[in-house]
Order: C-alpha cells, then structure tokens, then sequence
C-alpha cells in the first residue's frame, strides 16, 4: 500500500477509535475498566486515549456558572422598566466606551443567534462598529442579514450600509440585503413607487419577516445621523424639536414617549414601520452616550427595545432620567 495512503489510513482509524472511546465514557458512563475489557485494550492506553481525545478537541467541556448573574446596575435598570434584559458595559481607560458596548453586543448576539434567524439592522457608527467586531469562530450561511431602513452614504457622510453587510457576510457568511434607497423621501407616492420595484420589496419583506432586531438609538438634533446625512436639513430639524422630538430609531423620529412625531414624514420614510419592529421576538436596543439618553428612555417606554446594551455611564444617566 502506498505509504501515505496507508498514513491516512491508521490516521482515520485512531481517530475513530479516540470518538469510540469518548462516547462510551462520557455518553454511555462506562468506567475506564469496563471499556478496556470491552474493546480488547489497557486500562492506562483508554485513560491515554480521553486525555488525546481532549487535546485534539474531540472531547469539550462547557461551564456553566450558575452564579453569574445581573451586576445590581443592570438589575437595578432592569427593575425600573419592561425588558427583557439588560447589558451594561463596563469603562475601562484600554478602550473607548463604543467598543466597550459593541463587544457586549455583539457577546450577546453570538449567544443567541441560530441558524436560519433573520436579522434586520439599522445603519450608523453603532450598528457598523458591533458588526465589525464579529467573531469569525461560527460560520451562519442561513442567517439572513436585512436591512430595516433605507439610507444610502454620501461622499461626506458615510452610514455605513453597505460596509454593515458586509461584516455579516465577513464574519458568519449570512446572506446580506440591502435596501439601496433614501431613508427619506419627498412624498408618499414616491415611497410607493419605490417599494414596487422587485429588489427593494425583496429586501423589506426579509425585513417584515426577521426575528431579531438590532436597532441604534439615535440623538436627534444637528448632531443626529439623519441630518448629517442630509436627509433633514435645520429647519426641519427645528421644526420635528418643536414637536417634541428626542431621537431616530430606524429613521423613524420619535417623541420622549416613543411615539411617531410625524406622521406625514413618516409615510415617507423608506424603512420597516415601527409598529413592524416593535412586534419581534428580539429587539436589541445598543447605545452609549448623555446624547443618546432622551432616546433610551422613549425606546424603553414604548417597548420599542426589549433588550438593552449600554455602558455604565449612560446606565446611570438612564437611571436617574426614568425617576
């Protein structure tokens, strides 16, 4: 036989026998003695073969620490409102509280994520900056990763869209949809045209359809994503402030109490409706930042967000403004 024919050969064998052993040991709950006698070896060669075994990962052990629960800042946030749950970040000088969050985020989002999920996201610094951290341990060809909102980059103002799906498809190999129109646009007979053509109706329907949610809780004001990417201009801006808006979830303007602030710019918005989102299984609300606060507590009134991931600071801002 060809020597390396035969290598691969004994390699195949002995790796069969490594899972053989492992099965009887840790899945039927035969002693060391018993498999030896039961497949012809030493008791020392089977205690050799489970230490192989878990050297070459073919045997691995998870813990579960039944004790590691909420930090009291996130039970404390949590017991104040309706979620579902709460991730606080801690601040550390190593890193900026952005990444402090995205890495929570996205933590949290590599537990919970199957295969065959579909995921919507919004654009933006925050959504970019969690999926950039992605690990590329798991690989996901059936999720779906669908844009909620519409918003394409400037030369001036980057959101992010494309960049965002493509960390998806980077990290677990999803299948990316993007919806390749304005945010906004000038009337509703406008947005209705839009949302006939095959490929962006394609795209909201996986939207309508997902199951998780990962939403930016946006400023509102000159600061606001919106605005710097030209979709409202000041007087606008002045005018929705009057109105009572605090930030933008989706594009979508809210007041402090969650509530569309808009109504006729809102049937021009080109993005999954809010009563839509509100209905997922998983709403997963990520934001840091004083700025970001007005919006939190809207998202958290109106159960827009049932799951919240945010750094200790903003924590405690959040905190004091739902008193």
């Amino acid at each position: 036989m060809d020597p390396i024919l035969d290598g691969k050969l004994l390699d195949e064998r002995k790796t069969a026998l490594l899972v053989k052993v492992a099965k009887l040991y840790y899945e039927e709950d035969m002693g060391q003695e018993a498999i030896a006698k039961s497949i012809g070896l030493s008791r020392p060669y089977i205690s050799r073969l489970l230490a192989e075994a878990k050297e070459m990962g073919i045997i691995q052990f998870r813990i579960i620490d039944p004790l590691k629960g909420e930090s009291d800042l996130e039970r404390k946030l949590r017991g104040k409102t309706n979620l579902e749950k709460v991730i606080v970040a801690p601040i550390t000088q190593k890193s900026s509280h952005m990444h402090s969050v995205s890495k929570k985020a996205v933590e949290y989002l590599e537990e919970i994520v199957q295969n065959g999920d579909v995921i919507g996201f919004s654009w933006g610094n925050t959504i970019h900056s969690v999926t950039g951290l992605l690990g590329q341990g798991k690989k996901f060809p059936d999720i779906v990763a669908a844009q909620l909102c519409g918003g394409i980059s400037n030369l001036e103002h980057n959101i992010y869209c494309f960049e965002i799906a493509r960390n998806f498809v980077r990290a677990w190999e999803a299948k990316p949809y993007v919806l390749t129109c304005p945010a906004v646009v000038s009337s509703s007979r406008l947005k209705e045209a839009f949302l006939s053509d095959y490929d962006i109706n394609r795209v909201m329907s996986y939207g309508y359809d997902s199951n998780i949610a990962l939403l930016a809780l946006g400023t509102f004001g000159l600061q606001s994503a919106v605005y710097r990417a030209g979709y409202l201009n000041e007087q606008e801006i002045a005018a929705l402030a009057e109105k009572g808006a605090v930030g933008d979830i989706c594009t979508h303007i809210i007041d402090a109490e969650g509530n569309i602030c808009d109504s006729e710019l809102d049937d021009r918005t080109m993005a999954v409706p809010l009563d839509v989102i509100k209905k997922k299984k998983i709403r997963i609300g990520v934001a840091c930042g004083e700025s970001r606060v007005e919006c939190i507590c809207a998202a958290i009134r109106a159960e827009i967000v049932n799951v919240l991931i945010i750094d200790e600071v903003t924590a405690g801002y959040v905190i004091e403004r739902l008193k």
